[in-house]
């Protein structure tokens, strides 16, 4: 760092020479400092060198957790970025979803109201129908009720007469048999008789001729009268045999004609029968169209009750497709307000990132008017004529100087990080150890801003080169070769709160004031860096 100072001392004395007149002799060189203070400014080289390569290691562990929470914070972002199109894709999804399951309900509401009302009208249609049909079926009932009873009578009348019929018909047959029986005994024993009468008309004429031929000789007139008599006896036999035949033959005749009426009777009754059996296969088709009728009724009647339990299973999916609505509605509900969360919070990251940015931008440009601040510094030159001790000169630059600490506090204090930094840092903690993870990142930010606020008191003049309460006495050497004036105004410097050491190089002890500031400037832009922005170094490669 010493030779930093001699390099940057030498182009000063170019300058100077260059703006001196050729004809002004050179300068004569400077008195030997004494060890004393040689080796007070060793020790300041080498606290500002030991303070310098503090701050650097700080810097760099800075700016390698600034770099961590740089990829931290853009993988926060890709991953909010990401979730945010995640949620988006799953919101237009959901709503997609819900749209199509709204068109769903709405076609099956639709479709539901239309069967509804076909099957409403079906349904009374059927009642009618089937009320018509009841109070049809009801009156034919009635109606074949009578007739049945009807039937009933008639069959048992039926019946009735059936079993006269056949009580008839089997004394009809036994009659009959009887009538053949007796006719074939009478005309056996007519034969049988005719035989016999005849043979015994054979026999008595061949005995009547053997008498008569016997008597004939004897008693031709009895014999005769006899015969006759005989005769007129078998005559009348034979007439009561014709009588009987003929009366025979009348029964037989009247057997006949009731056996035709029989005849004739059972002919009505077939007939009878035939229409009555007609009449029952009318009957038998009557009542099996109205068995048809009547499965056809309950056939129906199940299809209606199938009807109704469909009818009832549908309602019980439309309220379940109802639910499921109401749950979709839920869920996008809770998705909208999980997504106007996360809006809500994107706009205040945004707002916090709109805020960073300021402050940022308000740092930059304190750092800008630093730099600047320090530019002039370096840059302001004194008088040749008044000498080493220039009064405003010194004013001039103590007023910068103050200018310039005023102007980083105010930047210091006005970011609302580095406030809080501080605010942390007055309670009573620990100090950071290395090691620990970012949680700790606040709290080594707010003891490098404790260090840099004891470093950094807003004294006039005090530039933190030495401690305060240290008085070192001014070195009568040095103060033997200076003039009265400034001999008193060493004198008055002391006495101030503004620390001077007489004797030393003007460009170097403005060098080294420069040197302790430069590190606060470097530790504001490390502290941009911990907060999340570039690092911003100052451009003063020479200090």
């Amino acid at each position: 760092m010493a030779p930093k100072k001699k390099g940057a001392k030498e182009p000063e004395i170019k300058k100077k020479g260059g703006k001196k007149d050729p004809s002004v002799a050179i300068k004569p060189m400077e008195m030997p400092i004494s060890e004393e203070i040689r080796e007070f400014y060793h020790i300041q080289i080498r606290n500002l060198e030991d303070r310098l390569a503090r701050y650097q290691r700080k810097w760099d562990e800075l700016a390698m957790q600034e770099k961590l929470f740089r990829q931290e914070f853009e993988q926060l972002a890709n991953n909010k970025k990401e979730i945010v199109a995640f949620l988006k894709r799953t919101l237009n999804q959901r709503v997609d979803e819900i749209t199509d399951l709204n068109e769903q309900l709405q076609s099956l509401q639709l479709a539901k109201e239309m069967e509804k009302d076909a099957f409403e009208a079906q349904l009374a249609q059927v009642r009618h129908e089937f009320q018509e049909t009841k109070d049809q079926l009801t009156t034919e009932n009635i109606i074949l009720g009578g007739k049945l009873a009807a039937l009933e009578e008639f069959r048992l009348q039926k019946e009735e007469l059936m079993k006269k019929f056949m009580s008839l018909e089997d004394q009809l047959r036994k009659q009959e048999n009887e009538y053949k029986d007796y006719v074939h005994n009478l005309e056996k024993k007519s034969v049988l008789d005719k035989d016999r009468l005849r043979k015994e008309i054979i026999q008595r004429v061949n005995m009547v001729a053997t008498e008569f031929r016997k008597v004939a000789t004897n008693q031709m007139w009895d014999t005769t009268k006899r015969a006759i008599t005989e005769n007129n006896a078998v005559t009348l036999q034979l007439a009561k045999i014709t009588r009987q035949g003929t009366q025979l033959l009348a029964e037989n005749e009247q057997l006949r004609g009731h056996q035709d009426n029989l005849c004739k009777q059972l002919e009505l009754l077939e007939n009878s029968q035939k229409l009555m059996a007609k009449n029952n296969r009318g009957h038998q088709k009557v009542i099996f169209m109205l068995t048809e009728k009547c499965r056809e009724q309950q056939q129906g009647m199940a299809e209606a009750k199938r009807l109704r339990v469909l009818l009832g299973q549908l309602e019980q999916d439309l309220l379940k497709q109802q639910q499921d609505n109401q749950a979709l509605r839920n869920e996008r509900d809770q998705l909208n307000l999980q997504l106007e969360r996360q809006q809500a919070e994107g706009q205040r990251l945004q707002q916090q990132l709109t805020k960073e940015q300021e402050a940022r931008a308000s740092l930059e440009t304190a750092l800008a008017q630093a730099t600047s601040f320090l530019q002039d510094i370096l840059q302001m030159q004194p008088n040749e004529e008044d000498g080493d001790f220039n009064v405003v000169f010194q004013l001039q630059r103590k007023e910068m100087l103050q200018q310039l600490l005023l102007m980083l506090g105010s930047a210091v204090v006005s970011s609302p990080q580095m406030a809080k930094a501080l605010h942390r840092e007055r309670q009573p903690c620990g100090l950071p150890r290395e090691g620990q993870d970012s949680s700790t990142q606040l709290l080594k930010t707010g003891s490098l801003l404790q260090q840099l606020s004891g470093i950094t008191p807003y004294r006039p003049g005090d530039l933190g080169l030495v401690p305060r309460r240290i008085h070192i006495p001014p070195n009568p050497e040095d103060l033997r070769l200076l003039s009265h004036t400034t001999r008193m105004g060493s004198l008055q410097a002391y006495s101030s709160p503004e620390v001077r050491v007489p004797g030393g190089p003007r460009d170097s002890r403005m060098r080294a004031a420069l040197g302790c500031i430069s590190p606060l400037c470097h530790t504001a832009a490390v502290w941009l860096c911990g907060c999340g922005w570039t690092s911003l170094k100052p451009p003063l490669p020479h200090l």
